[in-house]
């Protein structure tokens, strides 16, 4: 059994939560691995207020991203804690074997986040499966609950917390998602 690498990034006045699965192996830090993952092109621009999508911007430093973030008012974590690998080489969820979930509510309890943006389909299976209380299973086991982008809200210490399926910030996707669309997208979410 491994753990999570890096350690929840979780500001107290952050307004929304980025949750990802799990990085791979070869990983030196959250969506750093490949210029195929887009998501610090896009919080880049975000940040920059640009109207296009630059590439690379995962090779800049930890100390940068991390100040992204927080000029964004996001914080940043992925749903799996504990875990092993089917092939230790492999970047598929599929190939991910849980142990534990990232305790999400615990996570955000003392902070102003009102909005759950997940980057992936798979990490919000995997956080509605974490709310049954249930043990951890491969993402094949868990049935589909989600057929809209926003598919949970619910109340947390006297705060409604909205839930969202982000399109993934990855170079392919759903046929139309253009890196604009997807910057656009973003935009809208992160307030």
């Amino acid at each position: 059994m491994r753990r999570h690498p890096f350690k929840p990034i979780i500001f107290q006045h952050s307004k929304s939560l980025l949750i990802g699965t799990l990085p791979p192996e070869t990983a030196t830090f959250y969506f750093s691995n490949t210029p195929k993952t887009r998501l610090w092109d896009i919080l880049y621009a975000l940040d920059k207020d640009e109207n296009t999508v630059p590439r690379n911007k995962y090779l800049i430093p930890e100390n940068e991203k991390i100040k992204i973030l927080e000029n964004l008012s996001l914080s940043l974590t992925d749903i799996i804690l504990d875990f092993d690998r089917k092939d230790m080489n492999s970047v598929q969820d599929s190939d991910i074997i849980p142990y534990s979930y990232n305790n999400i509510k615990s996570l955000i309890a003392d902070t102003e986040i009102t909005q759950l943006l997940f980057l992936y389909k798979n990490a919000a299976l995997w956080f509605l499966h974490s709310l049954k209380g249930e043990d951890p299973v491969p993402i094949n086991q868990i049935r589909n609950e989600i057929h809209s982008p926003e598919f949970l809200t619910f109340n947390l210490n006297n705060r409604e917390i909205s839930c969202t399926v982000l399109p993934m910030p990855l170079n392919r996707g759903k046929k139309g998602e253009t890196m604009i669309y997807k910057l656009g997208i973003y935009k809208e979410r992160i307030r």
